[in-house]
Order: structure tokens, then sequence, then C-alpha cells
């Protein structure tokens, strides 16, 4: 796969695979005559030629080595080329990149590069975990952990990418004896789930880059009925985490790259953990249980 910047005659981005035009319709960013520029500038502009979108994810000693000219050089580059800096053209291009899921694959792949994949994976997951680390509330944690343990019942709401993180959170808690009930996952069968709310319920819900509207209904109604709410999230700021009474932070990448869930499980695991620790001696119980039951009717369904 190959990715050009063209010139501003041109007027969009090329990605070219096997000789194939795939994705178009891009305004240029940098509307600058090279060759009116300086010979170090010119140098600058060559590297955002050949590097294409993938320039947005080099820092700017990076692009200064590979350009063959210094900082101080890119940074009077980008004003030419109307931007205040090269971190201001570098937001505008991450926005400009359309966020399907096609281009989140495709921008992680470029970011990733031609180097060994799984080291650069494990990088990447290490980012995401030490900016979830940074982040996330302690006392939203273990208040959440409280309002779980003494809840009449767990309702859990998980929809899209963030059903395998809600079924992982049920089948975990389930073991510890804790009831707990998934609601429908969008549309108006959610109202279904709605009118058997009750206020010592607790309610999980999972909503990343943003606020769908049946996670708004259910914080609204949740909070008129005064039930407590637990948001699972990647937003740090906005209008859910306004209307959420707990929220459990995780980094899942920026919002053009291939989203990754290893923050948001290490969080979910996190909080049945504590669940765990706080009711030690009831786990136990239901494990030993559960060892017993295996034991019992092994020969009838096998584990």
């Amino acid at each position: 796969m190959k990715i050009n910047l063209h010139s501003p005659s041109m007027n969009r981005i090329i990605i070219e695979e096997n000789g194939e035009r795939l994705v178009t319709d891009m305004a240029l960013f940098l509307n600058v005559d090279k060759t009116q520029l300086p010979t170090k500038q010119q140098q600058v502009m060559e590297v955002i030629e050949k590097r294409g979108i993938k320039v947005a994810y080099l820092s700017i000693d990076e692009l200064a080595e590979e350009a063959g000219v210094s900082t101080a050089t890119i940074s009077r580059f980008f004003p030419l080329a109307g931007f205040e800096n090269f971190k201001q053209f570098k937001e505008y291009v991450k926005k400009r990149i359309e966020t399907t899921p096609e281009n989140k694959l495709r921008n992680s792949i470029l970011d990733i590069g031609g180097g060994d994949t799984l080291d650069r994976m494990i990088e990447q997951n290490y980012e995401y975990l030490f900016q979830t680390h940074t982040h996330l509330n302690r006392k939203d944690l273990l208040q959440a952990v409280t309002e779980v343990i003494h809840a009449k019942r767990v309702i859990i709401h998980a929809p899209s990418s963030s059903e395998g993180l809600g079924t992982l959170l049920s089948h975990r808690l389930k073991r510890f004896g804790i009831l707990v009930e998934r609601t429908a996952r969008s549309g108006a069968d959610i109202f279904e789930s709605m009118i058997h709310f009750d206020e010592k319920d607790v309610i999980i819900i999972f909503q990343y880059v943003k606020l769908l509207p049946e996670s708004k209904a259910i914080l609204d109604y949740a909070n008129r009925l005064g039930i407590k709410t637990i948001l699972f999230t990647d937003q740090l700021v906005g209008e859910m985490n306004r209307l959420a009474d707990y929220v459990l932070y995780a980094y899942r990448g920026d919002t053009w790259e291939f989203h990754s869930m290893v923050a948001a499980t290490t969080v979910v695991e996190m909080l049945v953990m504590l669940v765990g620790q706080r009711l030690e001696e009831k786990s136990m119980e239901n494990l030993q249980k559960l060892s017993k039951l295996r034991r019992e009717y092994g020969d009838i369904v096998p584990s």
C-alpha cells in the first residue's frame, strides 16, 4: 500500500493499493509553492509529500531528522503554509482523516509500520495502559465497587463493540453471587428494560467515543429515579460524564486510530478484582460450589 500527498492542484489524497486508487476526496493541507521555498524548507515539503498522512504521527524531532534540517526550520516552515506550528498542522490532518472503521485500521497499520508488529502493538498497548493509569479516577473506582456490592441488582448496558466487555463483567460478577441483568442493546427495545429499573439497582453503562441516544435515555431516567450509574468510557469530559455518578476512564487510542480494548478490559478486570477482594468469603464459597457442581455433573456436562 502506498500513500501520497499530492500537489495543491490535485486537491486530494490518494491511497494506492495494487495499482488501484481507493480513498480520495480530501482537501489538501498545504497551500504552498515548493519552488518558491528555500532549500531547507523544500526538504521539509518533500518529506511531507513522501509521508502523506503518516506525517501526522511523527514528532517534530522525527520530521526534522528525516528532512535533514533543524527543528527551528520545521517551526519556520508551517507558518508559511498557514499553520501556527507543526502541532496545529498535525491536529488538522488527523481531524480531516475520515474516521471510518476501515480508515482507523489503515491508520493503525501505517502507525505500526514495517517493523515487528507484535513489539509495536505491545508498545502501543503500554501507552494505552499508561494513559489510563494517569487519568483513571481512583475514588470513582472504589465508590463504584461499593455500589456494586450493595446493589439489589446490577444492570449492564453494553452496546456495539463494548458488548464483549459487558459479557465479561456480567460473567465475573455472577460468580460472586451478584444478580446481573443486561439491557436491550439498542432501539426502542431499550424501553422494555427501563420499565424494570428500581432505585436499589446500580446501572453500568459502557459508552465509548460518543453518547448514543439509548445511553442518554438510560442515564437521564436513572437520575430521575435516583439510581446510581457507573460509566465506562474513553472520554475525559463530556455530557455523559456529567450525567453519570462514577466515571471509569480507559484510553483506547485517538479518534482516527483502530481502537484497542486492552485498557478498557483492564479497568473491567480491576473492578471485578476489587469486588472479589471485598467479597472474599462469599466469592470463595461460590467458587467452591462451582467446583463441586463441575465434579458432580462433569460426566453429563464436560468442562
